[in-house]
């Protein structure tokens, strides 16, 4: 007899049940241990992915908020730039750009010579634009001076196009005066129409 057949005879008793403890603990490893190991780390997954995805969406709650603050605030500047810097008529926009630049250019030293009005509205908006076509005269410098009156004017006033020539009638050199025609316009916002 073999020295392995002569202990499991001699020891059976304390053998066998050692040996049905072992594969019954085998068979509980591998039918629930792994199977809930694996469930485990599943799990710790799916909450990784879930903090993660609760973050990204803080963030783009953060983000929506401040876009929405961003807009408001955008829709009050612009509201308080159509009611507080705009013009709020025709009658006015009218005023702005014919009293204001006859003003400007009279403290400005230099000869107003004539303006054409008009007005069209903007497409697509709800805004229109007045405009005046002037012609004035005068030296270099007070040129210089009436178009920071106007750059820096409390009035919204845009100046379109300029056009600066020497006079025609004047000969060339003798007076140093200058003709400039510029086209300054501003913006009103325009009533809607009733319908």
């Amino acid at each position: 007899m073999s020295l392995w057949a002569r202990i499991y005879k001699e020891r059976r008793q304390v053998i066998l049940p050692l040996l049905i403890g072992a594969v019954v603990n085998v068979a509980v490893l591998l039918l629930a241990v792994v199977p809930l190991s694996r469930s485990v780390t599943a799990s710790e997954a799916a909450a990784q992915d879930a903090t993660l995805g609760l973050a990204s969406a803080h963030q783009l709650e953060r983000q929506a908020r401040s876009a929405a603050a961003s807009r408001e605030r955008a829709d009050k500047e612009l509201q308080q730039f159509y009611t507080g810097v705009l013009p709020n008529s025709f009658a006015v926009a009218s005023r702005t750009t014919n009293r204001w630049l006859q003003q400007a250019a009279q403290d400005a030293g230099l000869e107003y010579r004539g303006a054409n009005f008009a007005w069209d509205e903007v497409r697509e908006s709800r805004l229109s634009r007045a405009y005046s076509t002037v012609t004035l005269r005068g030296r270099y410098a007070d040129i210089r001076k009436f178009l920071h009156a106007v750059e820096s004017a409390e009035e919204f006033l845009v100046v379109e196009r300029l056009e600066l020539q020497q006079p025609a009638t004047a000969a060339a050199g003798t007076t140093g005066a200058l003709e400039v025609a510029l086209v300054v316009s501003t913006f009103f916002v325009t009533e809607p129409a009733r319908q």
